[in-house]
Formats: C-alpha cells, structure tokens, sequence
C-alpha cells in the first residue's frame, strides 16, 4: 500500500502542472476546507518541497511574521504551509466531535490529501514547531520514503505527559464541551472571543481529547527511519517552564533516530524560535536542504 502511495505521489508530480505563483488557496476535502499558501522557489536545486506544520492552536501565521525567516525559506526551495481545520483561515470540521477527536492519523490524513490534490512535489522536508511536531513525526514514521529531512522546532516529545496544572483546566473544561455539539463548540470557544475564564478554544479541547489517542498511532507506527537526518532546536526559555512532566531537553532527544547528521542543540531564546532567531532556524533548514539534495544526486 506505501509503495502504492509513493508511486502516486511521483506520478502526480511528474504528470500535473505545478502551481506557477505563490497563491493562498482553499482545498476542499470531504465537506471542509483547508486554506493553504504555496511558495514555489523554481531556481532551488532542491525539487522537493518544504512543508510545515504549525503548533497547537497557531495560525501559518507563524510562518510568515517574521519577514528574516520567510524570504530565508522560500529561497531554498518550494514551500507549503496550511492551517489545520478550526484554525486560521481553515473553518471547522464539524465531524470532529468528543467522540471524535483530533488525532495524528485524522490531520495527516488530510494533509496528504491536501498534497496530492495540489500535485505539492516530493521528497518532503518537514518543519514543525511544538504540538506540530506529533503530526510530522507520526507523518514521518507512516511515509518515510516521501521524506528527505525534518526539522523540529521546540518540537514536544513522542511520549510526553502534560504537567498537573494543564491536565486540571482540560478536566475543568470536559464538561463544558461534552455538553454541547461541535459546531456550538466552535461559535462560543474560538480564538476570538477569548478571555481569562474562558482561554480554552474548541480547537484545543478536541486536540488534547485526542492526545493519547495520537501517543498511541505514534507507538504503533514503524520505527523513525534512519535515512533522513533530524534536526531538533530546543529553546532554552521553554527548557525552564515547559507544561509537562520530566525536562523538556532531554524527553525531546526521543525523536532523534540514528541518521549520523541528527542532532539536538540549545538555543537562546523563546519557544517560537523562528521569531526569536530566524537565522539561526533557517541556517538549519539549509543544510537540511543541502543534505537533500547532495543525497539526489545520481552517483558516478
């Protein structure tokens, strides 16, 4: 069946035109709709495509704030970013419920549907930063021939259990939503009618109910392949007052496999590194990139 996939994806690539421009767009998948910006970077000597997968509750926005980082990224090569749906510009999906949550499986789902649909080019290097980094890495372990590099910014551990006090407000909140169908989930808790009593979106309530349903598809995929390198920026400000249990630095090293170019370094700075040091994560993405494409090159 993967090999199918992959023989799909390559196909779609070789047999579909590309998109010409960078272009917000909307795909439409099974009833909802993703909204997605496309950066095609044709002088890149890296074919594939860099894709990104935002935080919890966070907006592609945190992409693009940082003017340093974004012309950096779409200097080296195609680049997608999205919203998952009930965030940003993405509506609801009002088939997610509390009886059915969001999962790793459910998001990469729609995200490979997403790429195919849009004929996005493989080999993939994904970017992800924080809760991201259980999507990308549950996509990395379910199709790690489409993937070429990944890095992981602040990215939370594979396995990791949320501190006392984020467990208390989720249970706080259970009743609230369990009460009530999605759609009124999503009109009274979203991000813009926030406040002190009420900062939990229906987004986040539905992500965090389908938390260990993630941890499980994550223990049950196959192994991290070794053939593409992982880079993990862990930053130092997050390392003091990160909501889990156990250190964050050390719990994150559970992503690394043993691709001799992987590593785990400290950075200076906030957990949205790419705001903080926007060099410093897009000197990563270039040898990640590098690494991408020397690996392409036919042999002699």
């Amino acid at each position: 069946m993967k090999h199918q996939l992959k023989k799909l994806m390559i196909s779609a690539c070789l047999c579909m035109p590309t998109l010409a421009f960078a272009q917000a767009e909307f795909t439409e998948l099974d009833g909802s709709l993703l909204y997605f910006k496309y950066f095609p970077s044709p002088e890149s000597k890296f074919k594939g495509t860099i894709i990104f997968q935002n935080g919890s509750g966070t907006s592609l926005k945190e992409w693009t704030e940082n003017k340093t980082f974004l012309k950096c990224v779409t200097e080296q090569g195609n680049a997608l970013m999205y919203d998952r749906s009930g965030i940003g510009q993405s509506p609801p999906d009002l088939s997610i419920s509390a009886e059915k949550p969001t999962t790793a499986q459910r998001v990469n789902s729609k995200l490979m549907r997403l790429l195919i649909r849009n004929h996005i080019q493989a080999p993939y290097i994904l970017v992800s930063h924080s809760y991201g980094g259980l999507y990308a890495g549950h996509f990395a372990r379910q199709h790690p021939d489409l993937v070429a590099g990944m890095l992981m910014i602040d990215t939370v551990p594979s396995n990791f259990q949320y501190s006392n006090q984020i467990l208390e407000k989720f249970e706080n909140n259970r009743i609230k939503f369990e009460n009530i169908s999605s759609e009124e989930a999503y009109r009274l808790y979203n991000s813009a009618n926030q406040t002190e009593s009420n900062s939990m979106t229906a987004d986040s309530f539905y992500q965090q109910l389908g938390f260990n349903t993630t941890k499980q598809q994550l223990a049950k995929s196959p192994r991290m392949s070794n053939k593409f390198p992982i880079i993990i920026a862990s930053s130092t400000e997050m390392n003091n007052h990160a909501p889990i249990k156990g250190d964050w630095y050390t719990s994150q090293m559970q992503w690394l496999n043993k691709n001799p170019q992987s590593k785990i370094f400290k950075a200076q700075g906030g957990h949205f590194l790419q705001l903080d040091r926007p060099k410093l994560m897009c000197h990563q993405l270039k040898k990640l990139v590098e690494i991408a494409t020397n690996s392409s090159k036919p042999s002699h």
